[in-house]
């Protein structure tokens, strides 16, 4: 009898805590979610992303998911097939998520349709077809700015990378209560300048077969920055069709050795410790030997030598023998002054700490060898990035001040009122005010007279310097390069300062065939377009822009995740012509092989999916 009434109770005690934690979780669901991340992504519409002059990059706007209930379907492959040609889906994978989801009473199809697709799937009130009222972030521009702005996922209150995940808290930070909107972030970026160079700068990196590129330019006078392309490039609005090195925002993460471009540098340094009379000559045999080493001036593949060279034609005809020479000149304790004063090595705050942005290699003092002081003068032996050579570019234009790079005017609330306005911040460079001078008119005549010709324009007067840096690794040098030119304009009063660079170019292309023609043309637009005021201007000269994926090489595995399942397949039939096996439905998740992984022996690819939308 009384373990009869012990178990009569256990029974009831466990029944109790059973009544208590369903009893719990139905009032979670029905009254505490709203406290949740969830709810402020539904509550709190994200701020805008708008350029300076108001056109809008990145909007929240009302959109739908579409949902099935499996026990209401009469006809599965007639809804299939309707559904399938609007919501642009193979018919075989709605068919397989219905397969697996037949004992669910309820599951999304696709979120984040646009509200005119979902009312055409409405309208043929197909059974067991279901619509859901949600928000999803669209970009205007297409892939305009993409590297920049990154994009958002399902979740409204979260941002997965750019410029939203590095603003994510102050595009949400509205008040559900007040308004429901969050503050808009308002850029230096100016779109017309920034769909320009993206058109200049997309043309020469598909006709050099370029592993990337990257531009930007900036102004000299505040450090804003009107435009930042990076490729390859991807479309924000379908951010799942890409992946990672499509996504890199280049001009602040790429580490690369600079080449040529620092021969300016060079020069302001040798300048400023009175180290060179003024027309003093140094003779370039074409090769200079040193601690095993050898460092030669090339053209198009073939050692010149340039003969007896004063620093002005140094710069000019970019020597690195004449440039070597020179700087034997200075201390190497001064030369490590010099390049710290300039930043090089260390981050420009751009954006806020977690941006992405990399500091590049600068060796302490305390570990250079040899041969360090004769590597350094032709930029190489250390790794800056194109942002930190731009901001450097910029003080010998501006006449000796380092700007902090702004990408963000304001910040603005919903009534209007500005919440925050980031101040222009700089600070003066080593050099004194005659050496940026005196290096600004060398930049000119490398453009009008030297390896820059490419860049000299009618329109406008352009000063430059070409860079082409060769790339190293753990083993040496790998006779890959980054072809870049540095520059300025208008010339006799600077206004903007700029940097194209192609990373590993095919062919003999140099910064002065690739780069400095790219800088031209979109300088000769920029004055126009930054001072073109009208909204409805700006809007009607941004023709949508193509995607440019990066280039894919049949040896490697290329890295498929983030793909949607059809596409993923496309590249493989192309490029691997493999046996595939596929497991799940929807976007790629995982894959053997790992990307990275060479090709030869493997016999089958696999593929894992999942629904990433």
């Amino acid at each position: 009898m009384d373990r009869a009434r012990l178990r009569l109770r256990i029974v009831a005690v466990l029944f109790s805590i059973g009544f208590v934690i369903i009893l719990g979780r139905a009032l979670f669901l029905a009254f505490g979610r709203g406290a949740g991340p969830a709810a402020e992504g539904r509550d709190i519409l994200r701020g805008a992303i708008q350029d300076r002059r108001g056109f809008t990059l990145a909007i929240t706007e009302e959109a739908s998911s579409i949902g099935l209930s499996p026990p209401e379907i009469q006809d599965v492959e007639f809804t299939a097939e309707n559904l399938a040609r609007r919501l642009e889906m193979p018919v075989e994978e709605i068919l397989q998520r219905l397969y697996v989801n037949q004992n669910r009473r309820y599951f999304l199809l696709k979120r984040q349709v646009d509200n005119l697709t979902a009312d055409q799937i409405m309208e043929l009130r197909l059974p067991g077809v279901h619509r859901e009222r949600e928000y999803r972030r669209a970009y205007p521009g297409g892939s305009l700015a993409s590297n920049l702005l990154g994009f958002v996922g399902r979740d409204q209150a979260h941002a997965l990378a750019g410029l939203e995940r590095d603003y994510n808290e102050t595009l949400v930070s509205g008040d559900p209560a007040i308004d429901p909107a969050g503050p808009t972030l308002r850029l230096t970026i100016d779109a017309l300048v920034q769909h320009r160079l993206e058109q200049e700068l997309a043309a020469a990196f598909e006709a050099s077969n370029s592993k990337r590129a990257a531009g930007m330019f900036m102004d000299v006078e505040t450090g804003a920055i009107i435009a930042m392309a990076s490729l390859p490039n991807f479309d924000p609005n379908f951010y799942y069709r890409s992946n990672a090195f499509q996504r890199g925002n280049w001009n602040i993460r790429l580490n690369y050795e600079p080449g040529s471009t620092m021969k300016v540098f060079m020069a302001a340094i040798l300048l400023n410790e009175n180290a060179v009379r003024p027309n003093e000559r140094f003779l370039c045999e074409g090769e200079l030997h040193f601690h095993n080493s050898v460092v030669a001036c090339r053209s198009r593949g073939r050692v010149v030598a340039h003969g007896a060279l004063t620093l002005r034609e140094i710069i000019q005809n970019s020597c690195n023998v004449g440039i070597i020479k020179a700087m034997q000149r200075i201390p190497r304790s001064r030369l490590y002054h010099y390049m710290n004063e300039m930043d090089f090595g260390i981050k420009t705050e751009v954006l806020p700490p977690g941006s992405g942005e990399t500091e590049g290699y600068f060796p302490e003092e305390k570990n250079w060898v040899p041969s360090t002081t004769y590597y350094m003068p032709i930029g190489q032996g250390f790794s800056i990035t194109p942002i930190q050579l731009l901001r450097a570019g910029a003080s010998l234009a501006n006449g000796g001040r380092l700007l902090r790079p702004l990408l963000v005017s304001r910040i603005v609330a919903p009534d209007g009122r500005v919440l925050e306005r980031p101040e222009p911040d700089s600070r003066a460079n080593p050099f004194r005010a005659d050496v940026n001078r005196a290096v600004a008119e060398m930049m000119r005549l490398v453009v009008t007279q030297g390896t820059g010709r490419a860049a000299n324009s009618r329109s406008v007067a352009i000063a430059g310097k070409t860079g082409t840096g060769e790339k190293s690794s753990a083993t040496g040098y790998l006779d890959k390069y980054v072809a870049s030119f540095l520059g300025f304009f208008p010339a006799d009063k600077p206004r903007f300062a700029g940097l194209i660079l192609f990373d590993e170019p095919d062919g003999t292309e140099s910064g002065g065939s690739l780069a400095a023609p790219v800088f031209a043309r979109v300088a000769e637009s920029a004055l126009e377009d930054f001072t073109a005021d009208s909204d409805a201007q700006a809007a009607e000269r941004l023709t949508p822009l193509p995607e440019h994926p990066p280039r894919i090489n049949s040896a490697v595995m290329y890295d498929l995740r983030g793909l949607a399942a059809r596409d993923a397949l496309t590249i493989v039939a192309g490029y691997y012509q493999l046996p595939v096996e596929i497991r799940g439905g929807g976007y790629v998740t995982g894959q053997t092989p790992a990307p990275g992984t060479r090709m030869a022996g493997v016999r089958r690819i696999t593929l894992y999916l999942d629904d990433l939308r």
